[in-house]
């Protein structure tokens, strides 16, 4: 089946979130983020904080009262993870090009209000016919509800749609609804599958 829709998550695949440079380039204490990414707080505590159910205030006071910290230091960790979610070039290449060639262009991503505001007026965002964020929607991916969404918003067919997500369970909850995908895990190999999928 053709592919007409191409839908990309954004954190590891079109915006760089990287937890081993976070740790490398944070300018504070380094025990930080190594608390943090080695005690499970972003796997225990963030996905509420995706979902819309907290702000960044309360995942703020969460952080501090998880890593025994000052509330303004992990204010300013917070805001050095959302300032550090570069672009990643290769990326918005594709995106562009796709745009000329014609394809609908979708994001679909686990991200807290805070963060999307940040980076939704970059150039990249401009491409994208539409924007299904977890914590406007409130609900994340891998559940089921939010790719039905996506789906029914915009008129998608499943089988003319490409997914393009860097967490496994991810992929595979779409891959489960009849969704083409590419699981980006690593940046060169996801590309050139994207490619090859759309050169078909």
């Amino acid at each position: 089946m053709e592919i007409k829709n191409v839908v990309f998550d954004l954190g590891g695949v079109v915006v760089d979130w990287n937890p081993e440079r976070l740790m490398q380039e944070y300018p504070g204490d380094p025990e930080m983020p190594v608390t943090l990414f080695k005690n499970g707080f972003f796997r225990q505590c963030w996905p509420e904080y995706d979902r819309g159910m907290v702000d960044q205030v309360q995942i703020v006071r969460q952080m501090s009262a998880f890593a025994e910290r000052h509330y303004a230091e992990c204010w300013d960790f917070v805001e050095f993870v959302k300032h550090s979610l570069r672009d990643i070039p290769e990326t918005v290449q594709l995106i562009r090009e796709l745009a000329e060639r014609g394809y609908r262009l979708f994001c679909l991503s686990n991200m807290s209000s805070e963060f999307y505001d940040y980076l939704r007026e970059r150039e990249v965002f401009r491409y994208f016919e539409g924007q299904i964020i977890s914590a406007r929607e409130k609900v994340i991916k891998p559940e089921e509800a939010i790719y039905r969404l996506l789906l029914e918003r915009y008129d998608l067919q499943p089988e003319e749609t490409l997914f393009i997500d860097d967490l496994e369970k991810n992929v595979e909850a779409a891959h489960c609804l009849g969704i083409q995908t590419v699981h980006f895990a690593d940046k060169a190999k996801g590309m050139h599958e994207i490619r090859e999928r759309l050169r078909r």
